[in-house]
């Protein structure tokens, strides 16, 4: 069966409502698991059909599910207008709501997004972000963790928390208990002692199996020697020793100094009404109070003089190596041109750009080999990184490779061909990261983090093509020092220079 966009998108959001549903009672109920897997697999060339017929007339009837709200689907994708047409409020808490209307299933997605997390620790509290987002739904004033997982499990939804807040999926008809859960968690959390400590040896376990990852190794002391004194120069988790001297109150203090009204973006998209939404988020979150938090300390991050070169010696046959400096914040006006730029040096996804085609397929040197500096862009300054495990022997005939090409796209205009089919892939590429809702989710986040504007979603292809020849070899140059960086590297090395 060949599958069109409507059908690939229903089938994304089944897989998507089904994996958190099956990985919650596959070892728990098998029958059960038949049972539903054979209830979907046979409503869905139902929910084909009436997508097809809706495409045709522009709404969405409930024909299906009780309680599914029906009305005009949103042209998500038309051009009449070049706008995003999602719903925005602002709470008098300073709770920022974002809703999009998305009849397709009912389904629907939330996601809770707090500016919390790694940048907001100290180092001797290295690792408290991530425990105090582990712990949010092990227990609030109200609900232990068990009817926590109970109550969204009956309902066949999933739940997930981390150290930048809660995420939740649920058919439309139970949203209002997915916001009951969020809301009790976010404002409710009680963080037992008991539960810490099991969370705390979760993490304790992790840092122990990382040690085994090289790349992870050498990829942490990348950082490490790239942002200095800056939080983002520690692993997230943090390291052992903090880990272990973490308390209760250290949790607490974390959680109140970050998860807050002011600081949290409410991103829901799915089958419900706005006013309804508005209704419902009101009742829930309306009477969390939290103050506006402190102004984020502001770090001197070290700039390299010359090649700045670490290594950690393990005995094993690979060396897995990471080359670079500091890159950019995603807000910079030319993030879109090194975007471009990215696919064309080192990111392409068919092994199609320079370091891809030079290392990996003419010389040999590894299978996987990359370098961007759009990727990790965010809020805070990414990395520009380079990556290649390979061979003891290859390792100074990598970084020569690396620098090669870098020079190469300073110096040198880049062919019109390269630069049309890095344009290509983008803009062929770039609607697929909004086929389900929890996509959706989380694009009018990045669209409320990085104000990105409404029209986004259609302004992007033309930012993409408008990139010039030109503008490549203008950010190459600017952003790109083959002179001043830093390599780090794990694994055995019998000569090190």
């Amino acid at each position: 069966m060949i599958l069109c966009g409507w059908h690939r998108s229903i089938l994304y959001q089944i897989t998507e409502l089904l994996d958190g549903l099956f990985h919650k009672i596959r070892n728990k109920n098998s029958s059960m698991m038949r049972g539903l897997t054979s209830f979907f697999l046979h409503q869905l060339p139902i929910w084909c059909s009436i997508n097809r017929q809706n495409q045709r007339r522009g709404k969405m009837k409930d024909d299906f599910f009780e309680n599914h709200s029906s009305g005009i689907v949103p042209e998500v994708f038309s051009p009449a207008n070049h706008q995003f047409p999602y719903h925005r409020w602002v709470l008098e808490n300073g709770l920022t709501v974002l809703f999009l209307e998305y009849h397709t299933l009912p389904v629907l997605s939330i996601v809770a997004f707090v500016e919390a997390g790694q940048r907001y620790e100290s180092d001797e509290q290295a690792g408290v972000a991530l425990l105090t987002g582990l712990l949010l739904d092990e227990g609030t004033t109200t609900r232990s963790s068990f009817e926590i997982a109970q109550t969204i499990e009956s309902v066949g939804g999933s739940l997930d928390t981390q150290s930048q807040g809660v995420s939740a999926q649920v058919l439309s008809k139970d949203t209002g208990l997915a916001m009951d859960i969020l809301a009790d968690i976010l404002i409710h959390p009680v963080f037992e002692p008991q539960q810490l400590e099991k969370k705390r040896q979760r993490i304790l376990g992790s840092l122990e199996s990382d040690e085994d990852n090289l790349s992870l190794a050498a990829f942490n002391l990348f950082r490490e020697m790239v942002y200095g004194t800056h939080p983002y120069h520690r692993p997230r988790k943090g390291y052992q020793r903090t880990v272990r001297s973490l308390s209760r109150d250290d949790v607490l203090t974390h959680y109140r100094s970050c998860f807050r009204p002011g600081t949290t973006i409410l991103s829901i998209v799915g089958d419900r009404e706005p006013e309804w939404i508005l209704d419902e988020v009101r009742r829930r979150f309306g009477h969390w109070e939290g103050q506006a938090p402190p102004g984020a300390k502001n770090y001197d991050i070290p700039v390299p003089r010359g090649c700045v070169r670490r290594h950690i010696e393990r005995d094993r046959e690979q060396v897995h190596l990471y080359f670079g400096h500091l890159g950019i914040t995603r807000m910079n006006p030319d993030f879109y041109a090194l975007l471009v730029m990215d696919h064309i040096l080192g990111v392409s996804s068919g092994f199609t750009d320079r370091i891809s085609m030079k290392l990996r397929d003419e010389e040999g040197l590894a299978y996987t080999v990359s370098a961007n500096i759009s990727l990790s862009a965010e809020k805070e300054p990414g990395l520009f990184a380079a990556y290649i495990g390979t061979s003891p022997q290859h390792v100074d005939r990598a970084i020569e490779g690396f620098l090669e090409e870098i020079r190469r796209i300073r110096a040198e205009p880049v062919l019109p061909e390269e630069l049309e089919l890095a344009q290509n892939y983008i803009t062929g590429s770039y609607v697929f990261n909004f086929e389900t809702s929890a996509q959706l989710t989380r694009y009018l986040v990045n669209v409320e983090r990085y104000k990105l504007g409404e029209d986004f979603m259609w302004t992007l292809p033309q930012r993409i093509k408008q990139i010039s020849i030109d503008d490549i070899q203008r950010v190459a140059q600017q952003y790109l020092d083959p002179e001043n960086y830093y390599i780090a590297s794990a694994g055995k090395m019998q000569e090190f220079s």
